[in-house]
């Protein structure tokens, strides 16, 4: 009896064992025949069918970078199955998986795509535009700042320009009359020493004080026992402002 009970007992333990292995997770995305399937529907042109076995390797696999990032492609491009939020999923699951891979700055990018059409969705599109003119907002200032920054090297005054009369207009006759003559400019506050503060030049300085950033040079000669250049300024260094010109 003991040399029956033997046999079977190993035949149970081998059966237990392969029933195991049957059910265990593929370790690898590349060995799921869904994958390859993918990849081929991928090449004769149907996406969908391609997208539903991409997300069948993501669902039986763990680490499967390559279907997290090709799901969230076609969910980005096939019209009929469009879900940017499903893609952002997907794309960052791909970061997580590769972050070091050379596709981490497009899958990035792609991730802006996806809200970007998250917003443009919204019920009644109350941000349809937001973003572009976010854009064009920070081009903007950035020129601004490029202007200003060659003018105050140039030593142009940072004044607006007067608008430019068109030639058809009729100028203006007034009568010349004592009252109309402008009273005399008072001339700019007398300064006779300046706190040197985070992020200041002789530029910056000249049009704080002056108005323009004509005065650089006399703000420099008038400082030259502390200054070695024009650019050597040291934040609290107490700086002698010459006076105004006469104009």
């Amino acid at each position: 009896m003991k040399r029956m009970i033997k046999p079977l007992a190993l035949s149970f333990g081998v059966l237990f064992l392969c029933s195991c292995n049957s059910g265990s997770q593929i370790l690898d995305e590349s060995e799921d025949p869904a994958f390859d399937r993918a990849r081929a529907f991928l090449k004769v042109g149907k996406n969908k069918e391609a997208l539903d076995d991409f997300l069948l390797v993501t669902r039986r696999v763990v680490e499967c970078p390559k279907s997290h990032l090709e799901a969230g492609r076609l969910l980005l491009t096939i019209e009929s199955r469009k879900d940017p939020v499903a893609a952002i999923y997907h794309f960052r699951r791909y970061l997580l998986l590769a972050p070091d891979s050379r596709e981490s700055s497009k899958v990035e990018q792609l991730i802006v795509t996806a809200e970007r059409e998250i917003i443009r969705n919204l019920p009644g599109e109350p941000y349809a535009n937001h973003l572009d003119t976010l854009g064009l907002k920070e081009e903007n200032l950035k020129l601004r700042r490029e202007i200003a920054d060659l003018k105050a090297r140039l030593g142009i005054p940072l004044t607006a320009r007067k608008p430019i009369q068109s030639s058809n207009a009729q100028p203006s006759v007034k009568a010349t009359t004592p009252q109309s003559i402008p009273p005399p400019t008072p001339p700019p506050p007398t300064v006779t020493s300046y706190e040197v503060q985070a992020g200041d030049s002789l530029y910056a300085i000249s049009r704080k004080i002056f108005g323009d950033s004509s005065h650089i040079d006399r703000i420099f000669h008038a400082n030259r026992d502390v200054l070695a250049s024009k650019n050597s300024l040291r934040v609290g260094q107490k700086l002698k402002i010459p006076p105004a010109p006469a104009r």
